[in-house]
């Protein structure tokens, strides 16, 4: 998946990257989707226990809104660079797995709740009108615009300008910006 999106690859491809025979493949598996779903249970089931470590409470005890705002782009940045191809293949077959949907959707939700759980005894330092809108509309900002400059970054003209090791800064900052706290 890092040369070619999984629809592209054939069966054939798979198998012989993975170094196994098409009958221990069917075997493991009934058809390439259930492989691709297998994939998304795994990378989800990690990206859990990856949010649990990073948004400990007592990691951030004593830190400020900004240092978790960081932690949050340079973990998803970095998440994002080093699975790029696995996330392109879920993030495409998303628009219409119902699976797949069901996986991100419960992801997302612990992700989100982690990080409020984390920012809780922050709140008084977001001076957004409505922090709890802030805190999730600013993380779906953040996420997304990582997903479109590091997954999709082929439709933007000079992604590269953005996309750089820069990048997790200028989200934090945005981020920052919207919520209303300064870094």
């Amino acid at each position: 998946m890092a040369t070619k999106s999984f629809n592209e690859a054939t069966l054939a491809e798979i198998v012989e990257h993975a170094g196994v025979t098409v009958g221990a493949f069917y075997r493991r598996f009934p058809d390439k989707d259930a492989l691709l779903h297998h994939l998304d249970q795994r990378f989800f089931a990690e990206l859990h226990e990856r949010a649990d470590t990073l948004f400990d409470e007592a990691r951030w005890a004593g830190r400020p809104i900004a240092a978790i705002v960081r932690a949050l782009a340079d973990e998803a940045t970095t998440m994002y660079r080093t699975r790029r191809g696995l996330l392109r293949s879920l993030f495409l077959r998303a628009r219409v797995d119902p699976v797949i949907q069901a996986t991100a959707r419960q992801a997302n939700a612990h992700l989100l709740a982690r990080f409020r759980a984390v920012l809780a005894p922050r709140r008084s330092e977001i001076r957004h009108p409505d922090p709890d809108r802030a805190v999730t509309f600013g993380f779906m900002m953040l996420v997304g615009a990582i997903r479109e400059t590091v997954i999709f970054g082929e439709v933007w003209p000079d992604v590269g300008a953005v996309a750089d090791d820069r990048l997790p800064g200028e989200l934090t900052r945005m981020y920052l910006a919207y919520l209303g706290v300064g870094d």
